[in-house]
């Protein structure tokens, strides 16, 4: 484990850089109007500053010996990227651009956005599933129509036949480069980075952004008044892309030290939502395009977008349909035995080790007798009461689910001790002494329950379980109390 005074150290650092950025970024807005080719000198004197430290802390990444093999080589590439982004910069110093397309400079600017990509792609990324990677490339195809439609929309105008061809090759390069920067951070948000480099990849990510929102606005300006120098905003952009990458590495480095690949973490909810955000962009575009055709044209272009947008959300019900019959049990509305033993899993992969997770198997008494008396939809209405007995009678993180026949868990987050555990079972106990209206007669529904608290660094599920389980057996055959609780011998 890091020293605290090493960790504080991190931290300082860390704040440190970020209060720079802000200096330099303040400094550079409020001042005066940047005019002329020559860069302002918070960029003269900055921007280097944080490219050597991102170099130096991605080459630190590459040769850590607490990284996994793959991150390692991850980063080996990205430090790459970051020299050829470094030397750009200064050979933009030796050859001026606006002179001859594509300069030195240029040629490495380009060539930068590739090799980044390829080190993102070796990055450990979340597994899963062959049909899943399709649906995740196809999306990805999406987005980047859409962030190719808003850079044409955005960059090219009528007046480019009257731009220099120079000018106007580098103001449609560049957008190509932006699309590929678009496609690495598409990949990280929808294919989501593993957690042991989730945060660098977010900052790279968010870095990305807004070297494309530089060059966009560049691209623009260049596309409508002809060769005209980057403008105050522009070098914010710039050089804030510049320090996020550098702070990706710094913050891989930092989170180097007790490293573990973990790569099975939920899906993060608004990068499922990106490809439907980008459809809508480009729609929005097609209408502020076509404000100019006749009416006839633009009533039939507002009837696809109205037929597309209904055809998404048909398909956004039809998946979150899919996924309820994939995970939720169909008969009592819990969930089912594979989404409980999945919550279960992750509630003591995040306990770690501290032991504050119960696993409570639950059987129903005299379940057959009912199916054989009063036929199987009366036991289904019990199966039903049942379930809304135990939903009601735990907290909201807790997990209630159905394992099948007359079998539920429950999986207990933040609990001490057994009492605690013991005290949710009372409760539920209480609630089954009102008995169930099935039809014109009353039942009592009674169970056996079976606890298992997870011990202090234990870490697997299936034993959790199974303890649990031969604690509801115990339970079944001394009926006194209910209830027992597994205790292991070694305990």
């Amino acid at each position: 484990m890091r020293q605290p005074r090493t960790a504080q150290l991190w931290r300082w650092s860390a704040v440190l850089m970020y209060a720079a950025l802000a200096v330099v970024i303040g400094t550079l807005l409020t001042g005066r109007a940047v005019r002329g080719a020559t860069p302002p000198w918070q960029l003269m004197g900055a921007m280097p500053v944080f490219e050597l430290v991102g170099i130096g802390m991605a080459v630190w990444a590459w040769r850590h010996p607490e990284l996994d093999r793959r991150s390692r080589r991850a980063w080996g590439i990205i430090a790459i990227s970051y020299v050829l982004l470094t030397v750009s910069g200064i050979l933009r110093g030796i050859f001026p651009s606006g002179v001859h397309f594509p300069t030195p400079s240029d040629t490495l600017r380009l060539v930068f956005a590739p090799v980044l990509l390829a080190g993102l792609l070796t990055l450990p990324l979340r597994t899963r599933g062959r049909r899943t990677r399709h649906k995740v490339w196809l999306d990805t195809v999406l987005v980047m129509i859409s962030g190719g439609m808003l850079l044409w929309f955005v960059e090219v105008d009528a007046k480019a036949g009257s731009i220099a061809r120079d000018t106007l090759a580098a103001s449609l390069a560049y957008p190509v480069l932006d699309l590929v920067m678009i496609f690495g951070a598409t990949v990280l948000l929808l294919r989501g980075a593993a957690g042991s480099v989730r945060r660098p990849a977010i900052l790279i990510t968010v870095a990305m952004v807004m070297l494309v929102v530089g060059d966009a606005y560049l691209g623009y300006r260049q596309s409508h008044f002809g060769d005209v120098p980057p403008d105050r905003w522009q070098y914010a952009c710039w050089i804030t892309g510049h320090f996020l990458l550098s702070m990706a590495a710094f913050t891989q480095v930092r989170e180097a030290g007790g490293h573990r690949l973990r790569i099975e973490a939920p899906a993060a909810r608004a990068a499922a939502k990106l490809p439907y955000i980008a459809m809508g962009l480009g729609y929005a575009l097609l209408l502020v395009a076509v404000h100019d055709y006749p009416l006839r044209t633009v009533g039939l272009v507002l009837g696809a977008v109205a037929m597309t947008a209904v055809v998404v959300a048909r398909q956004v019900i039809a998946l979150r349909e899919n996924h309820e019959l994939a995970t939720t049990d169909t008969l009592t509305g819990l969930v089912n035995r594979r989404l409980l033993y999945d919550r279960l899993r992750m509630a003591v992969a995040r306990s770690r080790g501290r032991g504050t997770v119960a696993a409570v198997l639950i059987d129903m008494n005299g379940f057959k007798q009912v199916n054989d008396t009063m036929g199987h939809e009366a036991g289904d209405q019990l199966l039903v009461a049942f379930g809304r007995v135990l939903r009601a009678s735990v907290f909201g993180t807790d997990v209630v689910g159905r394992l099948g026949g007359d079998e539920f868990a429950i999986v207990l987050h933040d609990i001490a001790t057994a009492d605690n555990a013991i005290a949710v079972v009372n409760r539920i106990m209480a609630a089954m002494q009102e008995p169930v209206r099935i039809g014109d007669t009353a039942v009592q529904p009674q169970a056996s329950f079976g606890i298992a608290l997870a011990l202090p660094g234990e870490d697997d599920a299936d034993a959790l379980l199974h303890r649990a389980d031969l604690a509801m057996y115990q339970a079944k055959q001394n009926r006194t109390t209910g209830y027992a609780v597994h205790v292991p011998e070694s305990v």
